[in-house]
């Protein structure tokens, strides 16, 4: 009996090491919200496309509205590649809807707009196009934060 519960005990441990590993943060970007920070989770290439994962943590006092302009008016969140000075802007769909964790009216541009309660944690996707398959690794930038310099790109198959 004492020998199943070790086993259990290291799987369990196991599976929290490796939970963790996965979706630790690749960099990290602090906003201009008091205690809110921006995680890069992921920057994967497949094919025509490049996914942008990020999680924004709130570990403020007050609920904090992140908001990131995707397309219309004034974009605020895009992908730079320094070496070109090429700029990605999200995919959109035939009705001009950002491919993206939302599609909402963020004042003047659609993108994503959600409130992230004090102590809480959002996550959040974009698809843009990819660069070259030389380029490994994009400049983020984000609205209300620093912009997140050297992200490497991981390729998909």
């Amino acid at each position: 009996m004492n020998a199943d519960r070790l086993r259990l005990a290291i799987f369990l441990i196991v599976i929290a090491f490796s939970t963790s590993i996965l979706s630790a943060a690749i960099a990290t970007s602090a906003m201009n919200i008091d205690g809110v920070n921006i995680d890069v989770t992921a920057v994967e290439r497949k094919g025509s496309v490049l996914t942008l994962k990020f999680a924004v943590k709130n570990s403020g006092t007050k609920t904090a509205t992140v908001q990131f302009a995707l397309t219309g008016d004034k974009v605020t969140t895009y992908l730079v590649d320094e070496e070109s000075g090429t700029k990605y802007y999200v995919l959109t769909d035939k009705e001009g809807n950002s491919l993206a964790t939302e599609h909402d009216y963020t004042g003047s541009s659609y993108g994503i707009s959600e409130y992230v309660e004090a102590g809480a944690t959002k996550r959040f996707w974009a698809k843009f196009p990819a660069p070259p398959a030389a380029v490994k690794t994009i400049n983020i930038m984000f609205s209300q934060a620093e912009p997140v310099e050297d992200a490497p790109i991981t390729d998909k198959k």
